[in-house]
């Protein structure tokens, strides 16, 4: 792990340094005017309808709402439509996707989705339990260009850090995820216990390590994590503490299940603190903090396993210098 820390952070040093050099030069090195021009769409559940999948059945009303993040211009110039793209994750077997919606001219838009329709162009005849479909925008410009929100190779669009900014506040959604899941062992994150983390940026880079987990109060859940939608008793607040990357500090990142969709919220939040005694203070003499950002996260309800992409950085006066986006496996069911 020593290796791989400073590789990480000395990318992290060297990047805002070009962008800076690059940003003296008017010279573009390229042409702008010939890139492609267009715009990011947030999607998200509307709560007001059905949040899980059925199993076995094609019933239920679902609904997704399409939104443009702030700061995306006048794109009314070139924008023909949007479609609605279902990704199929079955519990065993290949991915599939198909048009769960076409036709979307005006945004935002919530669209109901055809649930029977939508099975049957799948090929399947209706959901399992652990299976998972997500929904993601494809947009259509008026000269026929297709921009997908997701492929089999390149996965979907947007899903790495993301710094759109909806009108309302929330966050960014790249896709809206229903799951035929099974019911939540609550057991497994009563707190109270120390838990098996993984974290990891690809093979040759893998930790394991244990994270101590606390359970809020239902006092303790922000007003902001639960909205007009839901109340505090429907989220699972936890404090999860941990040596992350092994540097002797005990971050406290904070995580919030809802218990009504199983959706998973990490927000953007401080972890730790760094003092004189960190492994580049001797480099960089700063106090600093650690920050979590841009979390995306699933929750297995079958396992108990909460699988993580986020970025991390190391903030000081400065300026804040960026580890990059790791992956991270949180495994509820299995107590160290």
């Amino acid at each position: 792990m020593q290796h791989y820390k400073k590789t990480k952070i000395l990318l992290a040093l060297v990047i805002p340094a070009l962008l800076i050099s690059c940003s003296k030069d008017p010279e573009l090195p390229y042409d702008l005017d010939g890139t492609l021009h267009t715009f990011a769409v947030s999607v998200t559940k509307s709560t007001k309808y059905d949040l899980l999948l059925d199993a076995g059945s094609t019933g239920g009303d679902y609904y997704v709402k399409l939104d443009v993040p702030q700061n995306m211009g006048d794109y009314s110039s070139y924008f023909k439509e949007a479609q609605l793209l279902c990704v199929y994750t079955p519990v065993t077997g290949a991915v599939k996707s198909a048009i769960a919606a076409e036709g979307i001219t005006t945004l935002p838009a919530e669209i109901k989705i055809d649930m029977p329709a939508l099975c049957n162009k799948l090929g399947i005849t209706a959901p399992k339990i652990g299976d998972k479909m997500q929904f993601t925008a494809n947009i259509i410009h008026k000269d026929g260009t297709l921009v997908p929100g997701w492929t089999p190779t390149m996965g979907f669009n947007y899903r790495g850090p993301s710094f759109f900014k909806m009108a309302d506040g929330s966050k960014f959604n790249y896709s809206a995820t229903f799951s035929a899941a099974a019911p939540i062992n609550e057991a497994h994150f009563a707190g109270g216990n120390t838990i098996k983390c993984t974290e990891s940026v690809g093979s040759p880079y893998e930790a394991s390590y244990g994270a101590d987990i606390t359970r809020m109060a239902s006092s303790e859940i922000p007003a902001e994590i639960y909205g007009t939608d839901f109340t505090a008793n429907d989220i699972i607040g936890l404090i999860i503490s941990f040596d992350w990357y092994g540097w002797g500090y005990q971050e406290k990142m904070k995580m919030y299940i809802n218990k009504k969709d199983y959706s998973v919220i990490i927000p953007d939040q401080v972890v730790g603190q760094t003092d004189e005694n960190f492994y580049y203070y001797s480099r960089y003499p700063y106090m600093g903090d650690f920050y979590f950002s841009n979390a995306n996260a699933e929750l297995d309800t079958q396992t108990s396993i909460v699988t993580v992409t986020m970025n991390a950085a190391w903030r000081i006066s400065i300026g804040m210098l960026n580890f990059g986006s790791d992956d991270y496996i949180f495994d509820f069911g299995t107590v160290l």
